[in-house]
């Protein structure tokens, strides 16, 4: 209960549209009913209540909160049917006293979601330093962590998924391979074909990524962790590491694993050179419904055909001029183990 109500809080606070129009919509509601309703207590809490939802829709302005706090003060004594409207100095006791209550309600409940948001900004700016360092370990694959988080928000946003949702994949883009830190070197940059213990090895890393982030609330609610955890599952539940399929692997997970192969495939890696681009597409497009959810993949050629060779991240290698003699061997590699 507490990580769902956490979820819909966030959400709620980041969409700024949506909560000024649930604060527009409550405070005309409260003026309304105070209107033909007289009942101090009620329209006391009522009206706090709306302070705390003007916290949340105004979190960062603070000059339109202030505003906001002096307009509903005004309607609330304006409204209310007290003799003190007729005696001036209670009159200015009033304003005062409940300026004060609601600024403060309001400012209160501001100050806390800034203060969520830059710990929560400390805390991802520490874990994308660590995937950073693991980035470092291998000049092949620098900049393999960013190119995913870049391809998986592409598709996601292809898909229509909302702007925090695009933003978590975005997040668990740059995370997914953090469980490669526990791999080690002689693996992780072996130039040649990895051994089946090797192999085994190697697709720990899934698991050990989400045993390192799992005491981090945040990663956990936003569903980052099930990305880090499901990114190598296969739309036929051959994957690894809990060899599910279909709609039991998160959408996000999903998502990354045509993201991770996809740039897998035309990056430069230790063992091959980078793949040509068009090659690395009909891969793609040919294990749709058996490794990749082909709605994902549907997505994926969409902007394939939109953009064309313009869809390479910025940190992705450009389109071989040729493929290398041993394509389809690196490319099944790379279909295997996605990075």
């Amino acid at each position: 209960m507490k990580n769902y109500i956490a979820h819909y809080a966030e959400t709620f606070t980041l969409n700024k549209y949506t909560g000024r129009f649930l604060f527009a919509i409550a405070f005309l509601a409260v003026v309304a009913v105070d209107i033909y309703f007289e009942n101090y207590i009620l329209f006391q809490f009522a009206y706090l209540i709306l302070s705390l939802l003007l916290g949340l829709s105004f979190w960062k302005e603070t000059w339109i909160r202030s505003m906001l706090v002096i307009l509903i003060v005004f309607f609330r004594v304006y409204l209310e049917q007290e003799p003190v409207l007729f005696k001036q100095d209670e009159f200015i006791l009033r304003v005062f006293t409940l300026v004060v209550t609601y600024f403060s309600t309001s400012s209160s409940i501001s100050f806390m979601i800034l203060y969520y948001n830059r710990q929560k900004q400390n805390m991802l700016q520490l874990t994308f330093t660590l995937a950073k360092a693991l980035d470092s370990r291998d000049h092949y694959t620098a900049d393999h962590s960013d190119s995913v988080a870049y391809y998986s928000k592409k598709i996601a946003e292809e898909m229509n998924m909302s702007k925090l949702a695009c933003e978590r994949i975005y997040i668990g883009g740059i995370l997914h391979d953090i469980g490669k830190i526990g791999v080690p070197e002689h693996i992780l940059l072996k130039p040649s074909r990895l051994t089946d213990e090797e192999f085994e090895i190697i697709k720990q890393h899934p698991l050990t990524g989400y045993t390192m982030l799992n005491h981090i609330s945040h990663l956990k609610r936003s569903g980052i962790l099930d990305m880090i955890l499901h990114h190598h599952e296969r739309f036929d539940g051959c994957g690894y590491p809990s060899r599910i399929g279909h709609s039991n692997i998160p959408i996000a997970a999903r998502i990354m694993a045509v993201a991770d192969t996809f740039d897998a495939m035309t990056s430069r890696r230790v063992y091959r050179g980078e793949l040509d681009i068009a090659f690395a597409i009909e891969e793609i497009r040919k294990h749709a419904g058996t490794q990749f959810d082909p709605d994902v993949v549907k997505a994926f050629l969409s902007i394939w055909q939109r953009e064309g060779p313009q869809i390479l991240s910025k940190h992705g290698a450009k389109p071989a001029v040729g493929q290398p003699s041993n394509e389809k061997t690196a490319a099944n590699s790379d279909l295997k183990a996605s990075s």
